[in-house]
């Protein structure tokens, strides 16, 4: 059977008519261009389409087919911009459904992060909430072409009063109150509902994150309020107390994380959240009957899992990262690998990113490991990263599918993607919007992890009590800057802050791990400080050891503050003296 395409003559009726958009009728003035000379895979999941031709005019797509319908019938255009694209294969602009650009606001990072999807073949990323007003500039200067990145989109986080306590937040909110800005919101029986939902749809949020420390009551009365103001409702698969189950149930449009769908599985479970909680994976059997009943009501729901698999591989891979131990690989895989069979929609995100010397993103490992671990074929995982991706985002009546009316937004591959999913990494060209990114005029703005940053030569303290004093004060407020003015710029670096996190190597990890405590570039207020008691500096010749007893919590209530030995190595540097090693042991509470 021959695929139908839609011919110039049906497009001139459609504008006539007016039953076309408005944006498209506007742009008949841009040229028609055709592309042609390569295989066709839509997004779809049907059969790709050899020797295909798309037409377009500025950014609309306004017929698809072989190129003897577009180029060769007796309705083809004569005044047509011809581009062969010279072989390859063309699939739909890549969308990563689960992103974190400004969790502690980095426009630098962000921007550079952006740059490398784009020309990878994102066109499209939904940010699973962070700063509401640096993601609001990003999601601007992404859809106007300001800065090279793939169109942003984001959520505005609802949540639990307790939740707001976490340092993620408080770093997303710096310079106000976090679970009181509209972009983060905490969440009671007593909220206005209504207004509540009304003030994140107007941080210009394309869905509202339910994160944690919710009933499963007041997960459903969010989702019915923000379905009723239409905007689309996320959610973490397991909301503490309220269970995955239950979460489906109220009718949210996306689950994130399959690791937290095992809860399901779990006779007792806690009822508030901490990132470090772990079900017994020993016990769950993904083919039980209580998955069973999780998927048929996703599957009838329409509820579209957001796996982020590769982020359990990765964490596995680690076994000194902070997210080691949390999941259990082999359940994971198995677990998507059943969703998927059971027809549960399946979309492709990350909730990490890759190194700084990968020219590629994270988007491509998960894809990879969709095919890989959990099974998925390359169609199905081109699926979850375009058509489902879309639909996750909400997005789905304008981007996933290369068909008429949508953008112009896709990537030309050198090698098939259907023989190998890795061959999404040969990217030769990028569409996004209209215009064209070749992958040879990518130059990353990101430095490797082993690299140290420019202004690793800003002169820093000048004395070992003077860094000791500037590490404190970096503490006191929480200050980013502060911090990297007073640590080891280098790979030497190291910090053990617990038993449990282990040693962390090289100033960009110990960097990236207090960004995950909270701490912001020109800082904030904590509720809770650091102090030091029982101070000692040794000073030896170009270096000094510090040793003391540490404290954290409220000051006015120390008794019940955390506290252990501490001990930092400073040494002398051409840039002023620098911390090089810092260690926190913990005493037993109490």
């Amino acid at each position: 059977m021959t695929r139908p395409s839609y011919t110039l003559s049906l497009i001139a009726t459609l504008v006539l008519a007016g039953t076309l958009p408005v944006s498209a009728q506007l742009q008949t003035s841009a040229p028609l261009e055709i592309f042609y000379g390569f295989t066709l895979i839509d997004g779809s999941g049907r059969p790709p389409i050899p020797d295909a031709a798309i037409a377009t005019r500025g950014n609309r797509i306004v017929s698809v087919g072989t190129r003897l319908e577009l180029l060769a019938s007796p309705t083809a255009p004569r005044d047509a911009v011809v581009t062969d694209l010279q072989g390859g294969y063309v699939v739909p602009g890549l969308i990563d459904a689960h992103v974190h650009l400004a969790t502690v606001p980095d426009r630098r990072h962000a921007e550079a992060e952006l740059l490398r999807m784009l020309y990878a073949g994102v066109t499209a990323v939904r940010d699973m909430a962070g700063d509401g007003r640096a993601l609001a500039s990003l999601a601007r200067d992404s859809r106007i072409g300001q800065i090279e990145a793939p169109d942003v989109h984001y959520a505005a986080l609802m949540a639990g009063p307790s939740f707001f306590s976490d340092p993620r937040p408080r770093s997303s909110a710096a310079g106000e109150t976090p679970g009181e800005v509209a972009w983060m919101q905490a969440i009671t029986p007593e909220t206005d509902l209504p207004t509540a939902v009304a003030r994140a749809t107007g941080t210009s949020a394309s869905g509202i994150k339910i994160y944690a420390d919710l009933e499963a009551a007041e997960v459903r009365n969010v989702t019915k309020e923000a379905h009723r103001q239409g905007i689309e409702v996320w959610a973490h698969s397991m909301v503490f107390p309220a269970r995955p189950l239950e979460v489906v149930r109220s009718g949210v449009d996306v689950v994130s994380h399959v690791c937290r769908l095992a809860w399901e599985g779990m006779e007792e479970a806690p009822t508030v959240y901490h990132h470090d909680q772990r079900p017994s994976f020993g016990n769950l059997d993904p083919y039980s009957t209580v998955f069973t009943e999780l998927f048929d009501a996703m599957r009838a729901h329409g509820t579209i899992l957001d796996a982020t698999l590769a982020l359990y591989v990765r964490a596995e891979a680690d076994p000194n990262g902070p997210a080691a131990g949390r999941c259990d690989v082999d359940f994971a895989r198995a677990l998507v690998a059943r969703a998927a069979a059971e027809g549960v929609p399946i979309a492709a995100g990350t909730d990490f990113t890759a190194a700084a010397d990968d020219p590629y993103p994270a988007l491509h490992t998960e894809l990879e490991e969709l095919v890989r671990g959990a099974g998925l074929t390359p169609m199905q995982a081109i699926g979850a990263a375009t058509r489902v991706a879309a639909e996750a985002v909400g997005i789905e009546e304008t981007h996933g599918l290369l068909v008429p009316g949508r953008p112009v937004s896709f990537v030309l591959l050198a090698e098939d993607p259907l023989a190998d999913v890795a061959h999404l990494r040969t990217v030769r060209s990028v569409w996004k919007n209209g215009d064209r990114f070749d992958r040879s005029g990518y130059r990353p703005r990101l430095q490797a992890d082993d690299e140290p940053l420019t202004r690793s030569a800003a002169s820093g303290p000048d004395s070992p009590k003077a860094a000791l004093e500037a590490w404190m004060g970096a503490w006191r407020r929480y200050d980013l800057e502060a911090l990297e003015a007073v640590l080891l710029q280098d790979p030497s670096l190291t910090y053990f802050p617990n038993d449990e996190q282990g040693t962390i190597a090289g100033f960009r990890a110990v960097r990236a791990y207090h960004q995950s405590l909270g701490f912001v570039p020109g800082g904030f207020w904590p509720e809770e400080q650091l102090w030091l008691e029982d101070v000692l500096i040794s000073d030896f010749e170009d270096s000094a050891v510090v040793t003391a007893q540490w404290r954290f919590g409220n000051r006015v209530l120390a008794s019940e503050a955390a506290r252990g030995p501490l001990s930092i190595v400073v040494v002398q540097t051409t840039a002023g003296y620098r911390v090089s090693h810092v260690n926190m042991g913990n005493y037993p509470s109490g």
